[in-house]
């Protein structure tokens, strides 16, 4: 008798256990496809989201973990802390600048890519969704520009090709196209990329 249920048993376990299984990996399809924190609202005193000027860099991750932002990492040696943002489908990555232990700016900066259909087919719709966005949010009175073509963007440059800057009264925000090299780990070459960029720095 018990080795005629056996079978059935098991069958019952490894039914549950996929069961489990499923629950969990959509539970964290959900939570990585989740949207992500908005941007501070003006004269709040947030830089981004919750995260303040002169944070430290405990207070910063702590932030960042309660607000659900997922895949936080450090860069210790260059203070920085990371996480993943993720604005209507689109996949962005924060960057939170900390100078003497105290946080400074957030940047927020799209994809990186070199294939000659990457700048019009990713980067350009990232920029229209962090433009459309910083519209909705803080109004559209500000310095702007139209999208550039890549030979207009300056190789190299940190401050990038400026699109538009908002200069609000408590913030200073930058909408930026960069182009740069990365030497590949192949063939040793050096290779175009480029990108956009969003600078938050409070003043």
């Amino acid at each position: 008798m018990l080795n005629a249920c056996l079978p059935r048993y098991q069958e019952m376990k490894l039914t549950i256990h996929s069961a489990c299984l499923l629950i969990l990996l959509l539970g964290w399809a959900s939570l990585l496809n989740a949207e992500s924190p908005g941007m501070a609202d003006l004269g709040s005193g947030f830089i981004h989201a919750n995260l303040k000027k002169g944070d430290s860099r405990e207070i910063v991750l702590d932030k960042l973990r309660k607000a659900s932002f997922i895949q936080i990492y450090e860069e210790r040696d260059r203070e920085l802390v990371k996480c993943a943002v993720r604005w209507n489908g689109f996949r962005y990555e924060l960057t939170c600048k900390l100078e003497k232990g105290k946080l400074a700016l957030c940047l927020i900066e799209g994809a990186k890519g070199w294939q000659f259909s990457f700048y019009d087919e990713v980067l350009n719709p990232q920029w229209k969704n962090l433009r459309e966005r910083l519209v909705a949010k803080y109004g559209d009175k500000r310095e702007s520009r139209a999208f550039p073509k890549l030979k207009q963007v300056p190789m190299g440059d940190p401050g990038g090709y400026v699109t538009d800057t908002w200069d609000l009264k408590d913030r200073i925000i930058m909408l930026t196209v960069q182009s740069f090299k990365i030497k590949d780990c192949c063939t040793n070459n050096m290779v175009e990329y480029s990108s956009c960029t969003l600078l938050i720095q409070p003043k």
